[in-house]
C-alpha cells in the first residue's frame, strides 16, 4: 500500500473514531495492510489519465476489519456513537442537492484575494469549494494535478483558508457544526467514502443567531426562516466526466474534471449576518 492509499486508510471516519476514543489501532492497521489487494484497487484507475476514480474499496476494508476487531475485543460494550455512525442524513441531503454547474470562473481562472461575493438574483454566494483536474499536456513534462479553490467569508481580514473546519457532517444535524471554531462556514471533505463528499455548511451558532432552522434532509441541505422559506441552500455538482473513448461506461468514466459545491444565502439574511459580523470579508484561497 503506497502513501496515498495509506492516507485514505488513516482518514477513514471509523478508523479516526477509534483513535479519538483511545482504542489502539496498530493491530487493525496491520490487518488492513495485509488484506489490501492492489489488483482490486487498481480496477478503479483510469488507464488513460492515471487517475483514481472515487470508490469505497479502502473504506469498506477498514470498516470490515474495525468491526471484526471490535467484535473480538469489545463485543459486550462497544457501540458506535456520534461521529462514529454512518451519516445517512447527509448522504440523502447531498444527493438531493445536485445541480448543473453554475456559470462561474473555474479554479484555474480565479485569483487569490479579497472581493465582493457574487449576487445571484437575490441570493449571495457566501462560500464555494471546487476541484479542477488539470488537462495534461502529453507533449510537455507536465506533472500538474490541478487546482483546488476554497472561498468564503472570514470574520476579519486575514489570508487563510476560509473553509477549514475540524467537524464532520454529522455535526450539522445536531447543530454543533464548527462550534468552538472561529469559522463562519466549514467544509467537510470526504472522498472515497460511502458517505457524502464535500459538505459545506454554516457555523451552527451563526445559524441559530440568524433564527434559521434545518429543513428535513429529504429536501436537501437547507435552512428555513420562520415562514418555512428556504434561506440558506447547499448545492453540489460533478461535471466533465473522464472516459476512455466515447462510451463513458464503467469505473473509468467516474472522474470529474470539475467537482464542487457552494452555499447561497438570501440577500436580506446576508445583511443580517453582516450586522452580526460587521468586519466580515469574502476571500478566495487556492491550492495547486
Amino acid at each position: 500500500m503506497d502513501n496515498y492509499c495509506l492516507s485514505i486508510l488513516e482518514s477513514s471516519k471509523h478508523y479516526k473514531y477509534l483513535e479519538d476514543i483511545g482504542i489502539e489501532t496498530d493491530i487493525i492497521k496491520s490487518t488492513i495492510l495485509s488484506e489490501f489487494n492492489r489488483s482490486t484497487f487498481d480496477t478503479f484507475i483510469n488507464r488513460s489519465e492515471q487517475r483514481l476514480s472515487p470508490n469505497i474499496y479502502i473504506e469498506n476494508l477498514v470498516f470490515t476489519e474495525v468491526c471484526k476487531y471490535l467484535n473480538e475485543h469489545y463485543a459486550d460494550s462497544f457501540v458506535f456513537e456520534d461521529n462514529g455512525k454512518l451519516d445517512i442524513k447527509s448522504i440523502i441531503a447531498h444527493s438531493k442537492s445536485l445541480i448543473q454547474r453554475p456559470s462561474l470562473l473555474t479554479p484555474s481562472e480565479s485569483n487569490i484575494g479579497f472581493k465582493e461575493p457574487e449576487n445571484l438574483d437575490g441570493s449571495i454566494r457566501i462560500a464555494r469549494f471546487e476541484q479542477q483536474l488539470a488537462k495534461r499536456d502529453y507533449n510537455a513534462n507536465d506533472s500538474k494535478r490541478g487546482d483546488v479553490l476554497f472561498e468564503g467569508l472570514l470574520p476579519i481580514v486575514m489570508q487563510i483558508n476560509p473553509l477549514y473546519c475540524q467537524h464532520t457532517s454529522d455535526n450539522i444535524w445536531n447543530n454543533t457544526f464548527c462550534l468552538g471554531e472561529p469559522r463562519i462556514q466549514g467544509l467537510y471533505p470526504n472522498l472515497h467514502s460511502i458517505e457524502a463528499p464535500n459538505i459545506l455548511w454554516l457555523n451552527s451558532e451563526l445559524l441559530q443567531m440568524l433564527g434559521l432552522t434545518l429543513d428535513t434532509y429529504k429536501h436537501g441541505l437547507r435552512a428555513l426562516d420562520c415562514n418555512q422559506e428556504p434561506v440558506l441552500i447547499y448545492r453540489q455538482w460533478r461535471e466533465e466526466l473522464i472516459g476512455n473513448g466515447a462510451s463513458f461506461v464503467g469505473t473509468d468514466a467516474n472522474i470529474a474534471r470539475l467537482e464542487g459545491c457552494d452555499l447561497i444565502l438570501r440577500e436580506d439574511y446576508y445583511q443580517k449576518l453582516k450586522n452580526i459580523l460587521p468586519n466580515v470579508v469574502f476571500y478566495t484561497f487556492l491550492l495547486n
